[in-house]
């Protein structure tokens, strides 16, 4: 891994999973969903390449400031509409994708102007007035059959909304689009991510270590708004595993990736309701079940990701135990690496010494006398411990 080349529209499709996990099952590929139906329409309609760019990531992303708007989501709320489309902006003002944020913004604006900032008309980006109506479209789809009489369903509401809601030319662009029996073969869930995947949108573009980076810290700032006690924790643990990496003379390299990984490793819990994460007692067994889960799917959206495979699984192991008690997958000792262990011991002592609803945070020292009992009964790596101890001693 000399050098880190992850392609930008798959990472960003990956991540947008996650999104769609803050919506607990609700809107499973959303997402995904409104990006293809945007995209379709948008050729329809003639758009050229950096607009149809923009639709995609746009779609995949327009809901990125839910979970920083409260994480539920409320479509007869008009704060909640207003606020989650500026967040978002924000949000993706911090990637690389500088023709996003207005996009984001304004997805939920109406073509007569009745929207949440009372644009109206050509005022309104073309891609922000395609991202609204397939937004609509997906709330029609989502967790439906696919069936006749949902195709008449969805071409009655985009007609009924025509002019209203929606803009005229779109609203054509869509009625021609969806005659095509492939649009909505394409929709249902098992035959999407080829859909996405055939649309081949910008699919040279790249991302090294710094965009990863800068990506990442954007999607730990998600993770950890989820819950005050989580505020500071991917982060924390970021910086932590990467001093760590420098203070024992591991690589340059090897000290950023793991900061990347660290900003990623909790991306499963945008899974877990937060009245599970801020209860304030101990957790029932089947809430503790649902914890476990989230390192199930850090792991399985980071590795769909061509060349991240290897830091999916610095992410998605930090709960794995030398005796093979860990989860989700008891891998035995002989399966984990160097930076396996550090992630491992890194997110035990930050946990420690962080606030949470039924503690207050440990001294480091404290903290490490914790690591040490733990080390006796095979669970951490001593000399991962002696590593952190060097560290922050």
């Amino acid at each position: 891994m000399l050098d880190l080349e992850i392609n930008l529209s798959e990472l960003v499709r990956a991540l947008s999973q996650a999104l769609d996990l803050a919506e607990y099952n609700t809107f499973v590929h959303h997402g995904q969903r409104v990006a293809y139906i945007a995209v379709r329409v948008g050729q329809t309609l003639g758009l050229n390449e950096t607009g149809l760019r923009a639709l995609y990531y746009g779609g995949l992303l327009h809901d990125i400031g839910v979970t920083g708007a409260g994480g539920v989501r409320r479509l007869e709320d008009e704060l909640f509409l207003k606020s989650h489309g500026t967040i978002g902006a924000l949000l993706v003002a911090k990637l690389p994708l500088p023709e996003v944020p207005l996009l984001v913004k304004h997805h939920h604006e109406s073509y007569d102007g009745s929207g949440v900032n009372g644009l109206r008309g050509d005022n309104i980006p073309i891609g922000a007035r395609l991202l609204n109506l397939a937004d609509a479209v997906d709330a029609c789809v989502a967790g439906q059959e696919l069936s006749l009489v949902l195709k008449e369903s969805v071409a009655a509401m985009v007609q009924g909304g025509r002019g209203s809601s929606f803009d005229p030319d779109a609203c054509d662009a869509f009625l021609s689009t969806i005659k095509q029996d492939r649009f909505w073969f394409d929709l249902q869930g098992r035959n999407l991510y080829s859909a996405l995947q055939m649309l081949q949108m910008d699919s040279t573009s790249k991302v090294d270590c710094d965009e990863l980076e800068s990506i990442a810290l954007v999607f730990a700032d998600i993770i950890d708004s989820k819950s005050r006690f989580t505020r500071t924790h991917s982060v924390g643990l970021a910086v932590l595993v990467r001093k760590v990496a420098q203070a024992n003379s591991l690589s340059e390299r090897t000290g950023k990736l793991l900061f990347s990984v660290g900003l990623l490793h909790d991306l499963g819990k945008l899974a877990v309701p937060n009245e599970i994460l801020e209860k304030p007692s101990g957790l029932t067994p089947e809430e503790y079940y649902i914890v476990k889960s989230h390192v199930y799917y850090t792991k399985a959206i980071l590795s769909q990701v061509r060349g991240l495979s290897e830091l999916a699984n610095w992410a998605g192991n930090h709960h794995e135990r030398l005796d093979g008690r860990g989860y989700a997958d008891r891998l035995p000792a002989s399966a984990l690496g160097v930076e396996d262990r550090l992630m491992a011991i890194c997110d035990v002592y930050q946990a420690l010494t962080e606030e949470r609803p039924y503690r207050q945070g440990e001294s480091p020292r404290k903290a490490l006398e914790i690591i040490e009992s733990m080390v006796k009964g095979g669970g951490l790596c001593p000399k991962a411990t002696g590593m952190i101890a060097n560290t922050v001693l």
